[in-house]
């Protein structure tokens, strides 16, 4: 599986994420980026599946989006307009989002989970997580975010709450990936946590459609 990140260069000059998606946000323009992002994220793995390798993309869903009224034909929109199975467009969402418990939100969830697409609870960690709701949430996902990755393995405090979580989710039927992964020492304490992905410059850094086709051919 990858992740979809966006990247933005105007006149030759790098903008980072950090810089352009407040912006974004603050306009509305988030919510059309947003969508472009599912859509292109779709075509990318429906492309994948037409050169004998298909794989799971996730796509980061913004608060506006969520909350928009037009979520769900959205959603079928991106389904006709790529043809590609909801499965591999993987829905990354924060914890507070999936804790919303307005009307909207949470008819927009039930969408998404009508139309076949998985979702993933990201940068788990980070907000006001109460774990009494992940029996109820519908992702079966859960993101350790990288603040508890970067101080392993001496860390022993982060250890001990990956490896918490990560029996009590696995207990729930999830997945539990770890983001922020760099070093070979922080992968074996994650395996030794029972973690059952990894996400990180380990693996790869940030990559092109095109470098990310080489990638699959040599790693598939």
């Amino acid at each position: 599986a990858c992740e979809a990140l966006m990247r933005c260069n105007s006149r030759g000059v790098s903008i980072q994420p950090n810089q352009f998606i407040p912006v974004a946000e603050k306009t509305g323009l988030i919510i059309r980026l947003g969508e472009w992002t599912m859509l292109t994220a779709a075509r990318l793995a429906d492309h994948l599946i037409q050169i004998g390798r298909p794989t799971k993309i996730a796509v980061n869903v913004s608060r506006a989006q969520l909350t928009a009224p037009k979520f769900r034909q959205v959603l079928y929109g991106v389904l006709a307009c790529s043809d590609v199975p909801p499965g591999l467009i993987e829905l990354e969402l924060t914890e507070s989002l999936f804790m919303d418990t307005s009307e909207t939100v949470r008819n927009n969830l039930a969408a998404a989970v009508e139309a076949g697409f998985p979702l993933a609870i990201d940068d788990f960690g980070t907000g006001y997580s109460c774990l009494a709701y992940l029996k109820d949430l519908p992702a079966r996902k859960l993101k350790l975010d990288r603040a508890f990755v970067k101080g392993l393995p001496e860390d022993r405090k982060s250890f001990a709450i990956i490896r918490t979580i990560t029996q009590l989710a696995a207990d729930l039927g999830m997945t539990i990936v770890a983001e922020g992964v760099e070093t070979d020492a922080q992968r074996d304490i994650l395996a030794e946590a029972g973690v059952t992905a990894l996400q990180g410059f380990l693996l790869s850094y940030p990559l092109p459609e095109t470098e990310l086709e080489t990638w699959l051919a040599t790693h598939y």
